[in-house]
């Protein structure tokens, strides 16, 4: 089983370099934009655009591994700074967040809460993805292994 360490875990995604982030934005949060890049404030089903981590300075999708010998790099994605954004093909596996307060079942479907995460959508019009994995109730936006529809 990939490991949630990075976004992309299976497929090949087509990555970009093209924006600037206009807000702070974390790895695995669903996007907008392309010149200028923010989380993804519409609901429902939008384009299965992520944030990636950065891994070509060894950053994980979160802070856990990010202490260099030069300090720390951050995981997050500053306001100005130019952000790495995969767009998803039906199939590909990636690790997203979902936001709090939701109850994650295997094969349950998502679609976008409007605030960058992800959230359980029962309506099959709105599906954009479908957890891989069983989390329960979660407190706090939490990352979960996905597979796009």
């Amino acid at each position: 089983m990939a490991t949630k360490r990075s976004v992309i875990l299976r497929g090949d995604p087509e990555v970009n370099e093209y924006g600037v982030a206009s807000e702070a934005i974390s790895p695995g949060y669903l996007v907008k934009g392309v010149s200028t890049v923010a989380k993804q404030s519409a609901t429902g089903k939008v384009v299965r655009a992520l944030a990636l981590e950065r891994d070509e300075l060894g950053a994980g999708i979160d802070d856990t591994y990010l202490t260099t010998g030069n300090g720390t790099i951050a995981a997050a994605y500053a306001s100005g700074d130019t952000v790495k954004v995969a767009v998803f093909d039906s199939g590909d596996e990636a690790t997203v967040y979902v936001c709090s307060g939701s109850n994650i079942s295997e094969d349950d479907i998502l679609s976008s809460n409007g605030d960058g995460t992800f959230k359980e959508d029962g309506t099959a019009a709105n599906c954009i993805a479908r957890a891989m994995e069983t989390l329960g109730v979660v407190a706090v936006a939490t990352k979960c292994r996905v597979q796009f529809i």
